[in-house]
């Protein structure tokens, strides 16, 4: 475990030193929660038009990051010879994935903490008790998405 703690952390590093990866994990989603929960021009009928969006933004964050951030870093990994040289570690090919797709879900957790609060300021409100439903939406989507991305950066190449 303790392995994949280390691999983890420097997942993390690796991910907080992309400008790009911040750029389409925090910085897009925010714009976009901002941007489109200050004008009214989302076609929702009658609802109010955060509900619609705020899903919405939720479930762009969370394939960002786990197919397109994930898959591209991986890619270029990859191509740079770094999964080859993280070969000759102890480190297995399952603790690797495990560790990446940690990295998803620690990313994934920092976006709710930021996107959340911004919706409720601009007067998003829950409704019902779906929160338990969401948690598993997510929590599947991630892993799912995380295996695309990992699939993908293993069969394309990085450009």
């Amino acid at each position: 475990m303790k392995r994949v703690l280390t691999q983890l952390r420097a997942e993390l590093m690796l991910i907080a030193r992309n400008g790009e990866q911040l750029l389409l994990t925090i910085i897009i989603p925010l714009i976009l929660l901002g941007f489109f929960g200050a004008v009214d021009v989302l076609p929702s009928g009658d609802s109010d038009p955060l509900e619609f969006l705020v899903p919405g933004v939720l479930a762009v964050a969370i394939m960002s990051t786990s197919m397109v951030s994930l898959g591209i870093a991986t890619g270029f990994e990859r191509s740079y010879l770094v999964l080859k040289r993280l070969g000759a570690t102890p480190l297995t090919r399952g603790e690797l994935v495990l560790a990446k797709i940690l990295s998803v879900f620690v990313v994934e957790i920092i976006q709710l903490v930021v996107l959340v609060p911004v919706a409720y300021l601009q007067g998003w409100q829950l409704s019902g008790s779906q929160w338990p439903v969401a948690i598993v939406v997510i929590l599947l989507g991630t892993a799912a998405l995380a295996g695309v991305g990992l699939l993908l950066s293993g069969r394309l190449r990085a450009e």
